[in-house]
């Protein structure tokens, strides 16, 4: 195996996870011992997502999330649930591999949420004649008449 073809196996076996301290010496190894393909995977209930992997097909939200998403930032249950759909749609798609999928979505559920109610404040029924005119602000002792013209300067 050449110095290049050991520099790709290195690079594949970190891109797929594997720490520096887990990986042997290739010129330590025979290939009888201890193939790429051959080698053994801790099982997925120890990793606990602290490998890269690429989104389960069977994601779901943790409960914690979902609550800490209500009590810190106001987001309804409804609302967080309803992403889950586009959330899953998006990343099996891409096929990315991340090490944090229930903070990923945490994330994108924040900032869905800043999105729609950013445009729901964009959508106002009042037309810009109504907010330019609005006076709801000013004590209720100034009274403005925007219908008369300016005849004395301030």
């Amino acid at each position: 195996m050449t110095d290049e073809d050991q520099k790709r196996r290195y690079i594949r076996q970190r891109n797929a996870g594997a720490l520096p301290w887990e990986l042997e010496d290739a010129s330590q190894r025979t290939r009888e011992e201890h193939p790429v393909f051959k080698q053994q995977v801790p099982a997925a209930d120890k990793l606990d997502g602290s490998r890269v992997q690429s989104l389960p097909e069977d994601f779901q939200p943790d409960p914690v999330y979902v609550e800490f998403l209500e009590a810190h930032h106001g987001i309804p249950t409804e609302f967080t649930l309803q992403q889950l759909v586009e959330f899953k749609l998006y990343w099996r798609e891409t096929g990315e591999a991340r090490k944090a999928w229930q903070n990923k979505f945490k994330n994108h559920v924040i900032y869905q949420w800043k999105r729609s109610q950013s445009e729901a404040g964009q959508r106002s029924n009042r037309s810009t004649a109504e907010k330019l005119t609005d006076t709801s602000w000013a004590d209720d002792d100034v009274q403005v008449n925007f219908d008369q013209p300016d005849d004395e300067p301030f």
